[in-house]
């Protein structure tokens, strides 16, 4: 038995529809197309209980996917190869795009777990495991450091935190990331942004200066862009 992967988006993305094309087509492709939300089920790297916070969760994707991957468990539709979805692991997710909380709450109404909020000054819950997803290169470096540092204080011993940026040494990949990123926000009417990337090297280095251990892999597989994925545990 495998699991078929694009079937469990499929699942995961009904409810989106509720919230309108533009948020259920995003949902579905973004699921589908972006590895590191397959490598995350696949591999285990989430903790089966406890509270993991996602700081920048977009529309909750992660969370509509868990909960459907726990679903499709239960019934027996699960391949024996990936590890087992967390089955009592709350989810808590803060966005500071409020069209994207008030869509959240369109598909999943009152169970929705997406909080407005901007997480360089939101309140952070304990956890036992934390997400960022391509979050920071909009923060300057000093903030960086701050909520990396807020996560170290609200995450559990042993904790995970799994961060995804764009390598700032990865060459041509790195032009392309960023400047995909800038293209799309002056799509959403921001303007021109300053990014803020970091080399794969400093990223490690921040991480264990703050007390964790990390490992690193790419995250980019069928993508033309530099991201690397860090599995950090908190040891201190």
């Amino acid at each position: 038995m495998s699991v078929n992967f694009n079937a469990l988006v499929d699942a995961a993305t009904r409810p989106y529809a509720r919230a309108g094309r533009y948020a259920y087509h995003f949902v579905r492709g973004k699921l589908r197309r972006d590895p590191v939300f397959r490598a995350i089920l696949k591999n285990g790297w989430l903790p089966d209980e406890g509270r993991l916070i996602d700081l920048g969760c977009g529309l909750g994707l992660l969370s509509a996917l868990l909960a459907e991957a726990q679903k499709q468990h239960q019934a027996g539709n699960w391949a024996p190869d990936w590890s087992t979805p967390p089955r009592n692991l709350e989810f808590q997710g803060i966005e500071l795009q409020g069209w994207k909380v008030q869509a959240a709450r369109q598909a999943f109404g009152d169970n929705s777990p997406i909080c407005h909020g901007d997480i360089r000054t939101a309140e952070l819950p304990d956890c036992s495991a934390a997400i960022i997803l391509d979050v920071l290169l909009y923060l300057n470096n000093a903030e960086q450091r701050e909520i990396l540092q807020r996560i170290v204080r609200t995450l559990q011993p042993g904790g995970t935190l799994l961060l995804r940026e764009g390598n700032a040494a990865g060459g041509l990949r790195h032009f392309v990331t960023s400047t995909a990123e800038h293209i799309c926000c002056l799509w959403r009417g921001q303007g021109w942004q300053d990014l803020h990337y970091r080399t794969e090297t400093q990223w490690i280095a921040l991480l264990e200066e703050l007390g964790f251990s990390v490992d690193s892999l790419p995250m980019n597989q069928g993508t033309p862009f530099s991201n690397i994925l860090f599995h950090a545990t908190r040891i201190t």
